[in-house]
């Protein structure tokens, strides 16, 4: 009895172990079930020349198709230690004639049943459907990487370069170029660049920064699969919303929520936040150079989580952060256009998003190139620090392009400043269009007097140009301030960018901390506004970030031989500051020499006056050099800070 009941608990044991064993894999791998489990793979040293296999990927619609590969060879440490790819034939589906397609970038390639790699690049001008194909193996070590977020670049136009005005023409162009992965030996990644709401100008500054740009648009709902199944097309978003930017290739390997694609990197940035979208293929387009897919973008079903050089690696069901941007843009008295995007939060990237939607907005909105003028009005909203209001004007042929670009500049030195991380948490920027240019141009100016008195108030007259108008004349009064020194004193007057330019020369200031690097920017004039420095020879140091125009010359001289080197010694001072808003914008920028004599008392003394009103006390230089060095005056077609 006791043997058969001993059998009986065994065989109890027996049944019921697995049956918990299953119940504990399924709670355990619950989030995993709701993906494919992974493919069997091959190792790239059992790959061999004349091997044959096949690869899925859309060439129209969204339900991946078959085409045939044939292994050419392994190129080993070809692009770099332990870096081999696979190169393969690729036939079927028109391959032959159109060759391989930008878009095509990630389609699984399997050999003897196994997944293999994924095509990554090829060659443009070949004649025949030749490609690089990543390993999966090395695309598969992706999903199991960490890693710090990069290092942030420096600013795309330092702070110093910002205020004075000096932003490089082509500053959008080279910020975007930075966005297409290269491989050596001029072979090209097989990602499409897919875009919407881009109009012609726009799209040309796309295409010549990024290569394979195409317009497309959105998908319908249902149109694109949400599985993301092998084969399947994805893409990567940038831009969402009114405009769009994505770049499009193929799903390599999907297990559980983890996707893998592309087969090269997609920004090289190593850990990454971007959204992944689904994608709908409208067709192939043959083309002598490099063919390529023409896409419909769908909607957000997960996030980039890698971007290295075996590939990009994403989770279905992640956020990732993007930054809300509106762009506002009234032409005459229209009502205003308004549009709305969400940009990808990259600080690397972010700023020329924001550059490129604007130009973008512009051309949607009424024209980018052509005589012009623009008010603009910008406000960065700033985690933790509040926000920044920017007002500038532009005028002339490139004022859609210097607009944009001023932005992308500004935008850039926020994010990727030296001093502090720093993140938007939105962008706003209104835009007001005129058809022709509105700047006058500042010729001349002249006092009613040159011999001058502290505190005495004295009338500028000043000489201006209407843009192809007649000379008109405009007055400034003025009080001067009440401590001034006896001798030179100068009146430079001119519009806002330029002043603020001549500021910055005649009381130079590197920022320490961001604090300070803001309050330099929100100091900020436009164009519209006319504007007075009063200038006059004297001694002061700047340290640390901060001006001290007056010291004592031996307070001077002991922080001037301190060991911190913080301290940079000023030859002039500002003595006062006028600002007058304009009905138009001002460019140019011109100076008013005066004589300041001091009134001194009469004393009682013995042997005559003492003082009377003397003209030697404090004789200053002029600050002639320190104001040409900060001059700035442009003709009609410059934009400004």
């Amino acid at each position: 009895m006791k043997r058969q009941l001993m059998a009986l608990i065994l065989l109890f044991t027996a049944l019921a172990v697995p049956a918990l064993a299953a119940d504990s894999a399924s709670s355990t791998n619950s989030a995993a079930a709701s993906g494919p489990a992974p493919m069997p793979t091959i190792a790239v040293e059992e790959i061999k020349p004349g091997q044959r296999g096949y690869g899925l990927s859309v060439f129209a619609g969204s339900e991946p198709e078959r085409f045939e590969v044939e292994v050419v060879g392994v190129m080993r440490n070809n692009l770099g230690p332990n870096t081999s790819y696979i190169l393969g034939r690729l036939t079927g589906k028109g391959l032959e004639r159109i060759g391989v397609a930008n878009g095509m970038s990630g389609s699984p390639v399997f050999i003897d049943g196994k997944l293999a790699g994924a095509v990554a690049f090829s060659w443009p001008f070949s004649h025949e459907a030749i490609a690089g194909i990543t390993p999966i193996d090395a695309m598969r070590q992706l999903s199991g990487l960490g890693g710090m977020v990069p290092a942030t670049p420096p600013p795309p136009v330092e702070l110093k370069s910002l205020l004075a005005g000096q932003i490089p023409k082509d500053l959008l162009e080279r910020e975007l170029s930075r966005l297409r992965p290269t491989f050596a030996g001029g072979a090209l990644p097989m990602v499409q660049w897919a875009t919407s709401g881009f109009g012609e100008r726009s799209q040309g500054v796309l295409q010549r920064a990024l290569g394979s740009t195409t317009p497309a648009g959105k998908a319908l709902p249902g149109a694109a699969s949400k599985s993301l199944t092998l084969g399947g097309a994805v893409g990567a978003v940038l831009v969402d919303g009114d405009f769009q930017l994505a770049a499009i290739g193929t799903v390599t390997d999907r297990y559980g929520d983890q996707v893998l694609a592309f087969g090269h990197p997609f920004l090289g940035l190593g850990p990454i936040k971007v959204p992944m979208a689904t994608a709908e293929v409208v067709t192939v387009l043959s083309n002598q150079y490099s063919s390529f897919k023409i896409a419909n973008v769908g909607e957000t079903v997960g996030a980039f989580e890698q971007d290295r050089k075996a590939g990009i690696q994403g989770r279905i069901g992640q956020s990732a952060p993007m930054v809300p941007m509106k762009l506002r843009i009234r032409m005459g008295d229209q009502e205003p256009r308004e549009f709305n995007m969400r940009l990808a939060e990259v600080p690397q990237f972010t700023p020329m998003l924001v550059g490129s939607s604007v130009l973008a907005g512009l051309e949607a909105a009424s024209y980018v190139s052509g005589t012009q003028s623009l008010d603009m009005t910008a406000r960065f909203r700033l985690k933790g620090h509040g926000d920044l209001e920017l007002r500038q004007s532009f005028d002339g042929d490139n004022a859609g392009t210097d607009v944009a670009t001023f932005i992308l500049a500004v935008a850039g030195y926020l994010v990727q400043n030296p001093l502090e991380q720093v993140s938007f948490e939105s962008v706003d920027v209104e835009l007001s269009q005129a058809p022709q240019p509105l700047a006058a141009s500042l010729v001349g100016a002249h006092a009613d007097r040159t011999v001058v008195h502290p505190g005495e108030r004295i009338n500028l007259n000043l000489d201006l140009v209407a843009y192809r108008g007649e000379k008109f004349r405009r007055s400034l009064t003025l009080d001067l301030p009440e401590d001034l020194p006896a001798g030179r004193y100068a009146l430079v007057v001119g519009d806002g960018a330029s002043i603020d330019a001549t500021r910055l020369a005649i009381e130079p200031s590197d920022p320490v901390t961001f604090e300070q690097a803001l309050r330099l920017l929100r100091s900020f004039h436009s164009r519209r506004d006319l504007m007075v420095l009063g200038v006059h020879a004297g001694s002061g140091l700047s340290v640390a970030g901060e001006v001290m125009p007056h010291l004592p010359g031996s307070v001077r001289s002991l922080w001037s031989a301190a060991a911190s080197g913080s301290a940079s010694p000023l030859r002039s001072t500002i003595a006062q500051e006028y600002r007058e808003e304009m009905e138009v914008p001002v460019d140019g920028l011109v100076k008013v020499d005066l004589e300041v004599r001091r009134r001194e008392p009469v004393t009682g003394k013995e042997g005559g006056k003492e003082g009377g009103e003397a003209g030697s006390e404090g004789q200053a230089a002029p600050a002639t050099s320190a104001v040409a060095a900060g001059k700035t005056s442009s003709k009609g077609g410059k934009g400004g800070r």
